[in-house]
């Protein structure tokens, strides 16, 4: 935590006059005295910088121990703070620039309020910058953690997809398919998007480019056609969107959806409004049963968009014994 002393400085000349004129506010009604502190000419003026100067040691020796010491050791702030105001103390009456009066006792019950008052003020300045500092410190946590956990859900995509496609790529190779050769070109490109793409976000341009190149590829696995449209509309170029967060719903419709030749295959659309991004994509069940160990698609962009949304999206998942759909909309603000 930074030192603010010349914020502490500057509220602390205000709380100065403050105090002074509440504390001589009765007499000036009376007419009885003027505003001591209050300076008329300039030899008066430096005696009031003199004098403000000493007092404000109260206030900043507090908060420096506090500063240095606290919390890990709190009772040597405490310790240094005790054995120094007496000293300061006895220096105010020393060097007095207003006339020191004759005795010290005098002078100590004259102003144990003000030193006590200002000592506080320093305490407190000092806990108030501290609640502030750990509010920071919390946030600017919070931040790291959210960075480090979708940077952490974004590089489960990569090989969960990379498994997938490496398999399809074997069976293709094992028949002896001349798609191979095509699926690994393909391939190719789709990861230099994965690992090279580190933007926040991208266009939405380029995250369609990415699935009509995944739809591509997963086409050379079939001996027949499959039907896959892809209904895009809307300005796709300027809108936004964090990369790789709508592969995992196409990805989950190729694997666990009806892709025969007589199927309906995947069906997906995509608008761009002024504001939102519309993303529907449905499929046909296939009658396979699921690989078992599972996927970790659906979960992985359900989290992201939990982190990267919240609030600002709308996910509806519909299952019945046919059909599978999702529906997203997002709100780029």
């Amino acid at each position: 935590m930074r030192k603010r002393i010349p914020l502490l400085l500057g509220i602390y000349v205000v709380l100065y006059f403050l105090l002074h004129i509440a504390f001589n506010l009765p007499n000036v009604v009376n007419g009885r005295t003027r505003v001591l502190g209050t300076p008329h000419n300039f030899p008066e003026l430096i005696m009031v910088l003199f004098s403000m100067g000493l007092y404000f040691l109260f206030a900043l020796l507090p908060y420096l121990t506090l500063h240095r010491f606290y919390p890990r050791r709190t009772y040597l702030a405490v310790l240094l703070t005790l054995a120094a105001f007496p000293v300061i103390f006895y220096g105010c009456f020393y060097f007095e620039p207003f006339g020191r009066p004759l005795r010290l006792r005098t002078f100590f019950l004259n102003n144990i309020s003000y030193a006590f008052l200002y000592s506080l003020y320093g305490i407190v300045f000092y806990f108030i910058r501290y609640a502030q500092y750990k509010e920071l410190q919390q946030k600017d946590m919070v931040i790291q953690n959210r960075q480090s956990e979708l940077s952490f859900l974004r590089s489960q995509i990569n090989p969960h997809f990379l498994f997938n496609s490496l398999h399809n790529i074997y069976s293709l190779m094992y028949q002896h398919a001349a798609g191979a050769q095509e699926a690994i070109l393909g391939l190719s490109d789709l990861l230099r998007y994965m690992l090279y793409d580190a933007s926040e976000k991208v266009s939405l341009q380029k995250e369609i480019d990415y699935i009509d190149r995944y739809i591509a590829l997963q086409r050379i696995r079939f001996d027949h056609p499959i039907h896959t449209p892809v209904h895009v509309t809307g300005d796709t170029v300027s809108m936004q969107i964090p990369p790789l967060l709508l592969i995992p719903f196409v990805e989950n419709a190729f694997k666990h959806g009806d892709l025969s030749e007589t199927g309906e295959g995947v069906s997906i659309t995509i608008h761009a409004g002024t504001k939102n991004i519309y993303f529907h994509c449905v499929n046909r069940k296939g009658h396979g049963l699921k690989d078992a160990v599972g996927g970790i698609g659906l979960q992985n962009v359900q989290r992201r968009l939990a982190l990267l949304y919240p609030e600002k999206h709308v996910l509806k998942i519909t299952t019945t014994d046919t059909h599978f759909t999702i529906n997203l909309e997002l709100t780029n603000e």
